[in-house]
């Protein structure tokens, strides 16, 4: 399969591409991407965190029981007699 790749700027709305006789006839597939510069989009860029983001689930009575819960869990599951 044949293919071109070319960056190009686009002027007043168009661009202008003479395409090579190998393609004249077929059918072609065009696709157009905006590239972005490297520096600008790294500064757009805002970190999230999930710190904070299940607060909503929050259950404040049951924060006092997390300190035993592992213990508990592990003492549930594996009594010895």
């Amino acid at each position: 399969m044949q293919s071109i790749r070319e960056i190009r700027t686009v002027g007043e709305g168009g661009i202008i591409h003479n395409l090579p006789q190998i393609f004249w006839g077929q059918e072609v597939e065009i696709i157009i991407f905006h590239l972005h510069d490297q520096n600008q989009d790294q500064t757009r860029i805002k970190k999230k965190r999930l710190q904070g983001c299940l607060q909503d689930y929050a259950k404040p009575e049951l924060i006092e029981m997390e300190k035993d819960a592992w213990s508990q869990a592990i003492g549930d599951k594996h009594v010895y007699s």
